[in-house]
């Protein structure tokens, strides 16, 4: 690993201060450095000032220390804003079915899903959250079945599961 200090000019430094840049901008709501690839005396400052917060010496120069912190503080700022990854919940075998009165922690979930979907429609009763494929919760599959316009058998399989992710997903899709 290369080491960065006053005068240099590469890529490299374009990306150390594009990373400060937006952690200053995020910390103080100001951006004191702008991205020119030359490690110039305003970028050797926040170098210094990024060294001192995370304990580190606070030389001025990106040695690696100070590299694989700004890095992995830029990678985490990354993944803290990122879409949430799907997650299939529903078991993805041929002809699965949970059936009536079956306990099973992803009906848990179900059930939530249904409140939020069915929240809409005057006459629906909000379901308690217990696990049960209990007679509430079929009759809720039965009325999304019926509001897709298919049959309304309140078999909880995978057409009705996706029927109701995909609503739900279109519903949460609208308020965000």
């Amino acid at each position: 690993m290369r080491y960065y200090d006053f005068n240099d000019t590469t890529n490299s430094i374009l990306q150390v201060q594009r990373i400060l840049r937006e952690l200053d901008y995020i910390e103080n709501g100001v951006a004191k450095v702008k991205p020119n690839g030359i490690f110039d005396e305003d970028t050797r400052n926040l170098v210094i000032s990024f060294q001192r917060k995370y304990g580190l010496n606070p030389s001025g120069i990106v040695d690696k220390e100070t590299w694989d912190l700004l890095h992995s503080i830029d990678e985490a700022r990354k993944d803290a804003s990122r879409l949430a990854r799907a997650v299939h919940i529903f078991p993805m075998f041929d002809n699965y079915e949970i059936l009536p009165n079956s306990r099973d922690n992803t009906i848990f979930v179900i059930q939530h899903m249904l409140n939020e979907v069915l929240n809409e429609h005057d006459d629906f009763t909000e379901l308690e959250i217990n696990g049960i494929y209990d007679l509430p919760t079929q009759n809720a599959i039965k009325v999304l079945q019926r509001k897709a316009l298919v049959d309304g058998n309140g078999r909880l399989d995978a057409q009705a599961f996706n029927l109701l992710a995909n609503e739900y997903e279109r519903i949460n899709s609208r308020q965000g």
